[in-house]
């Protein structure tokens, strides 16, 4: 195993086309990291995200052991090999979503974090608490979940040992490689801790990065002034989210890093804390940061540049509730970029975007020259339409159309699907939907 510079190649993958010029751009490292970090859990949306990295030659392993006192550490593995033979590296920790994970989370006692091997660290762990301001302290089940995961069972594809040994020697073995660890909430903290264990184990602070989203703080002060500096932390946290300063008034813990303040959107303020929603700001600001134009995200797919008829996409339209219009330039956005990477010889009608069908219906004898004259064999067009679902308090009905024409204007097929937003952000649900079709 190889690590090399993760994040230069996986914005090949995944990042807007302005941003592959500068690979160390924030808004991309936030959204690759908050995609793998949703990809961790189970659901619609995550699976969506592995199988679409799996199409895009992505290995994702994924592992699971028991640890101390009921506790189930997670962790997924992904690389990437390119095609010189070096490989990429990320490392993403679920969040809660088991029982054994809430046991975790509700394990709030303090334990000693030290040592520099395995066996230091259980050692360091088990001692009693004496001096509590020099002594690094952290939450005894995030640090329980964090052992289980990499440093408890050896494990076959790590040739038989623990994968964090594994991956401790392989990083010394190569000091010009990076490591990136991410997770949302527990995983988070799991990130953080397992970066301070790499740490520990001699890995230098910058192969080490890190970034979160809605994490607690793991531990107290003299935990954050020993690593403070010895790896890279970002901390997307969002407004409203009481998960993040959950743990610093009772256990004195004291969160370090870069903070990264973020907003949720409206029709998604209700579930300030959840991993759909940070990813929802991700994929927001990223298309901030490239001007919403031509952000080819990875979400629905791998671009195919050969294969496929010349496809003329008509003008999107879209009729949305009052609280839903500040997201369609964004539903826009992705669904043309889904578009993209189903299809790159996909030719878009310019301007118009977001017109009524009595307009675009207007204008379908003009299309229709455009389109033969791009040498297209179909017109398809989308409208996206959202409506709140009544008694149902900021929850939303997301449905997307297709017509499919010839270039005479003739309707050929037709599709309607539709998703309710709540474990999806509307512009998840965009996407989601897009891929059933």
């Amino acid at each position: 195993m190889v690590l090399v510079q993760f994040f230069l190649l996986l914005c090949v993958l995944v990042a807007p086309v302005r941003v592959l010029a500068a690979p160390a751009d924030l808004p991309s490292l936030l959204f690759v990291t908050a995609a793998a970090s949703e990809a961790a859990y189970s659901g619609a949306l995550p699976e969506l995200l592995r199988a679409r990295l799996a199409a895009a030659g992505w290995r994702i392993a994924s592992y699971e052991t028991p640890g101390r006192a009921g506790t189930v550490g997670r962790f997924f593995h992904m690389v990437r090999t390119d095609a010189q033979g070096d490989e990429t590296h990320l490392i993403a920790f679920p969040g809660t979503e088991r029982g054994s994970d809430v046991w975790t989370d509700l394990r709030a006692q303090r334990a000693v974090f030290g040592g520099r091997t395995p066996e230091e660290f259980r050692a360091a762990a088990a001692q009693p608490i004496r001096e509590r301001s020099s002594t690094p302290l952290v939450h005894r089940g995030f640090l329980d979940y964090t052992e289980a995961a990499l440093f408890t069972d050896a494990l076959p594809a790590y040739g038989g040992r623990m994968a964090g040994e594994v991956i401790a020697e392989e990083l010394r073995a190569h000091p010009t490689a990076r490591l990136y660890l991410t997770g949302h909430s527990l995983g988070g903290a799991a990130a953080v801790l397992a970066a301070a264990r790499l740490s520990d184990m001699g890995v230098s602070p910058a192969q080490l990065l890190v970034t979160t989203f809605g994490a607690p703080a793991v531990g107290n002060a003299a935990f954050a002034r020993r690593y403070e500096g010895r790896f890279t932390l970002y901390r997307a946290a969002m407004r409203g989210d009481p998960m993040k300063d959950l743990l610093s008034a009772p256990l004195g813990f004291r969160q370090f890093g870069e903070r990264i303040a973020w907003s949720p959107a409206r029709a998604a303020a209700r579930f300030p804390h959840a991993m759909t929603v940070y990813l929802d700001t991700a994929i927001r600001r990223l298309y901030d940061a490239c001007g919403g134009d031509q952000a080819f995200l990875f979400l629905a797919g791998q671009a195919n540049r050969t294969a496929g008829q010349t496809l003329y996409v008509l003008p999107i339209e879209t009729e949305l509730d009052a609280v839903l219009a500040e997201d369609a330039p964004y539903m826009r956005a992705v669904l043309r970029d889904a578009l993209y990477t189903r299809n790159a010889a996909a030719v878009f009608a310019a301007g118009g975007d977001g017109r009524s069908s009595e307009d675009l219906l207007g204008g379908l004898a003009a299309h229709c020259t455009a389109a033969r004259e791009a040498g297209a064999a179909q017109m398809i067009a989308y409208r996206i339409t959202g409506e709140k679902e009544r008694d149902a308090h900021e929850t939303y009905r997301i449905t997307l159309e297709r017509a499919v024409y010839d270039t005479e204007g003739n309707l050929r097929a037709a599709t309607s699907r539709s998703a309710r937003t709540g474990a999806l952000t509307p512009i998840e649900a965009v996407l989601y939907l897009f891929t059933q079709d």
